[in-house]
């Protein structure tokens, strides 16, 4: 009885490629229709199953066969298990496939997601879809005329972008005096409290203390996504604002309507995941380690610098 569940849908998928099968799929229906309405199944395809597995095993292994006939039920119990979960999963991989363009969900790209704002150019975007903002508005830090520019679109309570952070301060120090960082702030609508932490870091800088309040926001990142204002609040007071003029701009929503055009911007690139840098208008999606921003900065010196970059990235 129990085996005909297995049955039903193994023959159902083998019918549809094979017409000799379609007999036993609607064996196998019949035999899970009585079995769902408490009637006997009678079919004997259970039994038919049976023999054909335990003959086949026992040209193999005798005990492997007496094991398999002594606890068939159970064996059957476990396979219809394996089953459903094996469907479940393949729901859920080709719902992911539909809303992500992945089947392994929003964490597939070690970024996060943001189809739910970008709208259906998200579910199946690469880096190649993406396109290179056209200002260097922003938050920015470094030498306007530097060689070295980096734009990152990113969140201030998406994980990823805070994972990314160290890496950014490494790029900062290491091309000193070369590199003009841009960040615009993106807010992800379903990550708690990222409008009200990115309005935040955008009151901080006006006050000149966008990198000691930015700092707060992401070591305390879990803290503002769940309280909110009055963890951001305490933040700027920790950072040392003046607090008048921090309510002020925070509460009348002054940056506003500067933060609505970043995230114009963002759409407008077709920004898919956070964080996402441009670095000298080349796209990489995800936290990178500094190595492998400076293959991306690098790499286009030599020939040799190119393929070592790329052993490296395949070794690590």
């Amino acid at each position: 009885m129990v085996l005909c569940i297995i049955a039903f849908f193994v023959f159902a998928v083998m019918s549809i490629f094979s017409a000799k099968y379609r007999p036993l799929a609607k064996e196998g229906l019949k035999c899970v229709f009585k079995t769902i309405t408490f009637r006997p199944c009678d079919t004997g395809l259970d039994d038919r199953i049976k023999a054909r597995l335990v003959s086949e095993l026992l040209k193999f292994s005798p005990g492997a066969a007496k094991v398999l006939n002594k606890h068939f039920v159970i064996f059957s119990w476990l396979f219809v298990l394996l089953t459903f979960g094996s469907l479940a999963y393949s729901i859920y991989g080709f719902y992911n496939f539909y809303v992500y363009g992945n089947c392994d969900g929003p964490d597939s790209v070690n970024g996060c997601v943001l189809n739910d704002i970008t709208g259906d150019y998200g579910r199946f975007s690469e880096p190649k879809d993406l396109i290179v903002p056209t200002n260097y508005d922003g938050l920015t830090e470094g030498n306007p005329n530097g060689t070295l520019k980096i734009i990152e679109f990113g969140c201030f309570t998406c994980p990823y972008t805070k994972k990314a952070e160290d890496t950014v301060q490494g790029l900062l120090q290491e091309y000193d005096g070369q590199i003009y960082y841009v960040f615009k702030p993106f807010p992800l609508p379903n990550h708690n409290n990222s409008f009200e932490a990115a309005r935040a870091v955008l009151c901080a800088r006006d006050q000149g203390k966008m990198w000691e309040f930015r700092k707060e926001v992401f070591k305390q990142q879990d803290v503002c996504r769940t309280d909110g204002t009055l963890a951001i609040k305490e933040l700027a007071q920790n950072a040392q604002l003046d607090m008048d003029k921090f309510n002020k701009c925070y509460d009348n929503n002054e940056t506003d309507a500067e933060l609505g055009k970043y995230v114009q911007q963002g759409k407008d690139a077709h920004i898919y995941a956070t964080p996402t840098f441009f670095v000298n208008d080349k796209p990489v999606v995800g936290p990178k380690t500094l190595d492998q921003f400076r293959c991306e900065i690098e790499k286009k010196d030599s020939l040799v610098k190119e393929i070592g970059c790329l052993l490296g990235q395949w070794w690590g």
